[in-house]
């Protein structure tokens, strides 16, 4: 009967309007909620198979929520440094569970848009939901580093595309250890005058760190040698042994302190110091004579009287230790002394190149260098025990007045740079535009940790939403890739933002007035029908 029918229909609109009041109330709930993505209520026909063609059987209506997950939200700025966002698709990896002794995840993993993440009282980042963050530990470089060895290697590699549970680790911000960085590289700018007589000294005091942290100044001094060259020397720095320069060859251009030979001595060869010629001979020495085994294995000490320039900086006694299978060593330093060493014949020492001695840094007539003859310095024997320290020298490019120059001015140094630190105590984590999450240490050094993968589906719309603003994977919304943030089809990371609540509040308003007036009339339509079924019952009376 149709008028039962209609009632029936009206139901169905009370029932359908109603649901769709249910979305829009969460969805203006929802309002503030972080990465919260907006549900629409979709309304569909139920039709009632006709069996007559020429009477109708009214069917009603029927409301399904549709997600609208896939929409972008408005990113905010943050001033959290974990605080993050996604600009394009995709979703952060989290998980509802954590080890802390085994440091890996134990429950479930999910999804999520809501980037609000701080350390909990462990250190693991963790959202407003209560869900974890998790990613791929990495190596200083920023590798992905599964073992933990600090290497980058087959055994670290990591599906793309897949999710691995032991892959995948929480993240961990806190209780990092402190970090030193040493120097490996300094940059000089500077003008060494053209009026500048031959010998003629300017000293560019240059600060490196070894690898403890330690500050160390090392004093180059620039000594004019002839028209338009100059040469280099620098003593080891106060709480090390050596000091050595070299070019790009890797040949030595000039060693003080411990001084070791790139051969062994045989009897008959000489070395030069500071001027004074020594001799290796095979009896005992005599004056300026060293004596050497004849199995090139003997130990000798006790070579008085070097010269006046040794002496009076406090070092009367030069060991010369000799083997059969390692270099030659001069110790010449009991007394904090850089000795010199020049050319011999017959024997190249560390200290100075074989042959003839090319200038450190050559000028043409325009005041720019055409040639340089030192590329990197070496310090070694620390007194603290921090590891030798190998450091590349920039001193410009040739061909433009960058770096040294030699004009007709006064001794400039115009900036000196280098690339390490001092120990720096952990201060907080930042998480970048590519996923790296970095540790920041108050000596101004940074060090990846983790990076974060980014999770896509064929069809987001289709993900089961959970509690605490995350997504659980179905088969409607398709197998998901794991993807670094902003390669292929995944997003990119916004740093210190936060993704808004897709819902628009004056739209929600809209749609609840439209369903108030829907559900009004269902409801007149099952009076209407109430009271033709009324009079319909008159009828017998």
């Amino acid at each position: 009967m149709s008028i039962y029918g209609a009632m029936f229909s009206g139901v169905s609109a009370l029932f359908a309007n109603s649901q769709a009041l249910g979305m829009i109330s969460d969805n203006i709930s929802n309002v503030n909620t972080i990465g919260y993505k907006a549900t629409r209520s979709r309304f569909a026909t139920l039709v009632t198979s006709q069996a007559n063609p020429n009477s109708y059987s009214p069917g009603g209506v029927s409301s399904k929520p549709q997600s609208l997950v896939d929409q972008q939200g408005l990113l905010q700025a943050s001033a959290s440094g974990t605080d993050i966002a996604i600009s394009g698709r995709g979703f952060f990896i989290v998980n509802d569970s954590v080890d802390a002794t085994a440091d890996q995840a134990t429950g479930s993993f999910m999804f999520t848009r809501a980037g609000s993440f701080s350390p909990d009282s462990n250190g693991y980042l963790r959202n407003t939901g209560g869900f974890y963050l998790m990613g791929w530990p990495t190596n200083n470089n920023g590798a992905i580093d599964l073992n933990g060895d600090g290497l980058s290697n087959s055994s670290d590699t990591v599906q793309r595309g897949a999710l691995v549970e032991t892959e995948l680790r929480p993240v961990k911000v806190t209780s990092l250890i402190g970090s030193a960085a040493a120097t490996s590289s300094a940059g000089i700018d500077a003008n060494l005058p053209s009026t500048a007589a031959v010998g003629d000294q300017h000293v560019v005091t240059v600060q490196v760190f070894d690898s403890l942290g330690n500050g160390n100044n090392v004093n180059l001094t620039f000594t004019k040698s002839a028209t338009n060259e100059w040469n280099i020397t620098a003593p080891p720095p106060a709480n090390a042994g050596t000091l050595s320069l070299t070019n790009s060859a890797g040949a030595v251009y000039h060693a003080s302190g411990r001084l070791d030979f790139t051969a062994n001595a045989a009897p008959g060869e000489t070395i030069d110091i500071d001027g004074t010629t020594y001799s290796f001979v095979a009896g005992a020495p005599v004056g300026n004579q060293i004596q050497v085994g004849a199995n090139l294995a003997a130990t000798l000490t006790n070579i008085a009287a070097v010269d006046a320039r040794i002496t009076s900086d406090g070092v009367s006694t030069l060991n010369i230790i000799q083997s059969g299978t390692t270099a030659m060593t001069i110790d010449a330093f009991t007394g904090g002394l850089a000795a010199k060493i020049e050319q011999t014949a017959g024997i190249t020492v560390s200290g100075l190149m074989a042959g003839t001695i090319a200038p450190a840094v050559v000028f043409d007539g325009n005041g720019v260098p055409t040639s340089f003859n030192v590329a990197n310095m070496s310090i070694g024997g620390y007194s603290s025990g921090a590891s030798n320290s190998a450091i590349a020298i920039d001193l410009g490019n040739t061909g433009g007045p960058s770096g040294l120059t030699q004009f007709a001015s006064s001794f400039t140094v115009g900036s000196i740079t280098q690339n390490g630190s001092r120990f720096g105590n952990f201060q907080g984590a930042l998480i970048g535009e590519d996923g790296i999450v970095t540790a920041v240490f108050d000596n101004g050094e940074t060090t990846p940790i983790y990076r974060l993968p980014i999770g896509t589906f064929p069809n987001p719309n289709g993900l089961n939403l959970v509690s605490g603003n995350a997504f659980s994977a179905t088969d409607r919304a398709g197998d998901f890739f794991l993807n670094d943030a902003g390669s292929g089809s995944a997003g990119a990371i916004a740093a210190g933002a936060l993704e808004q609540s897709g819902v628009d509040l004056a739209e929600e308003f809209t749609n609840m007035i439209i369903v108030q007036r829907a559900y009004s009339a269902g409801t007149k339509v099952i009076t209407t029908a109430d009271e033709m079924l009324d009079e319909l019952v008159r009828v017998k009376r």
